[in-house]
């Protein structure tokens, strides 16, 4: 499709209406070459200046996250301090937002929703039974990264307990045409050399009033894990092929409508895990632990603008598909269960459709508002095996699975401000919701029959919010207290047990400051009172593995984020940012062990997964090159500090620092570009999994990518 619409270019630039000749450009005053484009934002469902909302919300832009060579979670979401990136295989990565989580890893937590929801568009990918869809949109044509700190159980509901991540895409434009391929080279350091394409095409059907936009992508990165065991070397390749298509229609200037279709196929051929030594990129097993993961995505938007209000209809529909095969070898080693070959074939698929009706103020009058209500309904199912084919135990299937399960959550919400003047103004929100779940699981374990009959719970609740805001000058002082809650859930079997919903409140207040033109500087206090806190812990029962959920009865995180931004002038701009996190328990936690003693996470250990601190570096330099080409070099330093990964406070994770540097050069059309990520090839550990706590000291590390090359040429008609 791509490469028809491509080749059609000049019929269509015929037809295409002529574009305004740009009116000779005044010379620019100082001020105006160093003032800061205000940044629009929608996460709170409604248009408003990023710094002007009550509540911290990072925006990541497509644009700058492609120049800087980010492709996926883990090279962008280390530009927002304050979030940890607990790198997994595909699929399985998990997100904290100030310190709000109690697993690193997606891998074996069971069916939990994550603390941090993540949304493509409006619609959620999360369900009731687990984690949902673990989405890595690649950045090309993405029109920007929102990320939400603190709970948003108001607008966002269940599943965004310390945060969420919104992807949004870039929309079709109705009065233009326009097209870009782009191709780029990888080369990791120590691995292999992969290429990968990519392609936007927006054509307008009926200017002002229709249009289409097209983006495919064909994207490898390289391998640079070599299996020892199977003689595989660089055997974590990831080949990634999908695509999107959205139609924008607008009738009338009161209605827009807009239809997005996506899919992504992944694939990756080995685990991203290195074992026993963090600093070399191998490890040893007897089969290659492959992924394909392929993830559908629907929407449909509807606005509708009566005046003084919009109302908005979002239909979302997910459908998620994994097949697996997860050697397990040495991690039946690390607790004395010593195979020729372990490994778990799987297979799972999860979907959800839900549906959004609100209204919401346009803006103008001192009262503003937006309400709605919300349902979503999931399913999901799996089946998994865990086969030893030397049959030492006498059969050759340990474990064999068949598990399904699904949910439906119903809300109402409201949120509101009044500005009642002298810069004064002040809000509530509120929002009322009811879940339901259900699951049953059959099968066998060691032979012997496992699964329970089908289980339903269900819950209810308010989750409040309350600001209050005081505008002087170009400046904004808020407060906010909010609340977020997260699903309670059922252990199968050989553990079954029920775990409680889990709720926080957010206590928050914030500074957004323009001492100068040019400069702005963000100010960011928190504490975070956390009840219920659910975290996963591992045991040995029945000789084998098995993770469970558990309830930690207190915890709290408080904090401190800054972020300044300046531009000099039109050549050089910067931006820096900061978080410190303290997150703790607040009483002793007793996890359970199948080693000779038992853990005990004593009051004021620290929650997994979080740095107490993180800082992000960006600088930008524009300057003009030979041959009326436009030059443009890019910086980027992030630091990560210690964290513990696992809730007893084993494993723990060493600091890093990572240092990505980019040059591009533009002429006409045209674009050059040459990009280092992980300049100095330091090997960060992001994550780890491994034995049980108190049972062994095996370990599987996840690493940041190793130093990579990249070389990219794109071409925009």
């Amino acid at each position: 499709m791509a490469g028809g619409l491509i080749a059609s270019l000049p019929a269509l630039a015929q037809t295409a209406p002529a574009a305004p000749a740009a009116p000779a450009s005044a010379p620019a005053r100082a001020d105006d070459v160093k003032q800061l484009d205000p940044v629009v934002i929608t996460a709170n469902k409604r248009r408003e200046k990023q710094r002007e909302a009550a509540g911290t919300v990072s925006v990541l832009d497509g644009n700058d996250l492609e120049r800087r060579g980010a492709h996926d979670q883990e090279d962008s979401l280390k530009l927002a301090p304050g979030v940890q990136f607990n790198k997994g295989d595909i699929s399985s990565n998990t997100i904290t937002i100030r310190g709000i989580g109690t697993s690193t890893a997606n891998e074996g937590s069971g069916a939990q929703q994550g603390p941090t929801g993540q949304y493509l568009e409006d619609v959620p990918l999360s369900s009731a039974t687990g984690k949902g869809v673990i989405w890595d949109p690649v950045t090309f044509d993405l029109d920007r990264i929102e990320v939400l700190r603190g709970p948003q159980g108001v607008l966002f509901g269940s599943g965004s307990l310390g945060g969420a991540v919104r992807y949004l895409f870039a929309k079709p434009r109705l009065d233009s045409f326009e097209a870009s391929l782009k191709g780029e080279y990888a080369k990791a350091s120590g691995g292999t050399s992969k290429p990968s394409e990519f392609g936007m095409i927006n054509v307008p059907l009926a200017s002002g009033v229709a249009a289409l936009r097209v983006v495919v992508f064909d994207r490898r990165d390289p391998g640079y894990i070599d299996n020892l065991g199977t003689n595989h070397k660089d055997a974590n390749e990831v080949h990634q092929t999908g695509g999107r298509f959205l139609v924008t229609v607008k009738p009338s200037s009161d209605f827009a409508a807009t239809l997005v279709a996506s899919t992504q196929d992944t694939k990756q051929g080995d685990t991203f895990s290195v074992s026993p030594d963090a600093k070399k990129l191998e490890h040893t097993a007897p089969n290659d632990s492959h992924r394909r993961v392929r993830n559908d995505f629907y929407s449909l938007t509807a606005d509708w603008n009566f005046g003084p209000a919009t109302l908005t209809s979002i239909t979302g529909y997910w459908h998620n598909k994994t097949d697996a095969l997860i050697d397990d070898t040495e991690l039946f080693g690390s607790v004395g269960l010593v195979l020729p070959q372990v490994f778990r074939p799987q297979a799972g698929q999860d979907h959800a459709t839900s549906q959004e009706i609100r209204i919401a103020s346009n803006p103008g009058g001192p009262f503003s508002y937006v309400a709605g209500v919300f349902y979503q309904k999931s399913r999901g199912s799996s089946a998994a095996k865990q086969i030893d084919p030397s049959g030492l135990f006498g059969l050759t299937d340990l474990v064999d699975l068949t598990s399904q399960g699904g949910g439906t959550e119903k809300a109402l919400f409201a949120d509101t401000e009044y500005a009642f003047g002298n810069g004064w103004s002040a809000g509530l929100g509120a929002r009322y919701y009811r879940t339901s779940t259900e699951g049953s699981e059959s099968g066998t374990i060691f032979g012997g029959p496992a699964g329970f009959t089908q289980i339903d719970s269900n819950d209810h609740g308010v989750t409040p919010k309350a600001t209050v805001k005081y505008r002087f000058g170009d400046n904004l002082w808020y407060g906010l207290v909010s609340k977020g809650y997260r699903y309670g859930g059922f252990n199968p079997p050989p553990n079954p047990s029920f775990f409680k919903s889990d709720s926080l409140w957010n206590y928050e207040t914030g500074l957004r400051l323009a001492p100068a033109r040019g400069l702005q500087l963000d100010l960011t206090a928190f504490v975070l009172d956390w009840k219920n806190a659910q975290f996963t812990f591992f045991e040995i029962v029945n000789m084998l593995p098995s993770a469970s959920i558990g309830n930690v009865g207190k915890a709290r995180s408080t904090g401190l984020e800054a972020a300044v931004r300046y531009r000099l002038d039109s050549a050089f701009d910067f931006a820096a940012s900061a978080a410190y996190i303290d997150a703790k328990t607040k009483a002793d936690v007793k996890i359970p062990s199948g080693g000779p003693t038992s853990v005990t996470a004593l009051s004021g250990s620290r929650l997994p997964g979080t740095p107490k601190l993180q800082t992000a570096l960006q600088g930008n330099y524009r300057f003009q090159a030979p041959m009326d080409w436009s030059g443009r070099f890019n910086a980027t330093y992030t630091h990560v500090g210690s964290r513990v990964q696992f809730l007893g406070g084993n494993k723990p994770a060493e600091a890093y620092d990572t240092v990505d540097v980019g040059l591009d050069f533009t002429h006409t059309n045209w674009t050059v570009g040459f990009g280092v990520a992980n300049v100095t090839n330091e090997k960060g550990v992001l994550s780890v999994t491994g034995a049980p706590a108190g049972v062994g000291a095996f370990a599987q590390y996840f690493l940041q990518r190793p130093r990579t090359y990249t070389v990219s040429l794109r071409y925009d008609y």
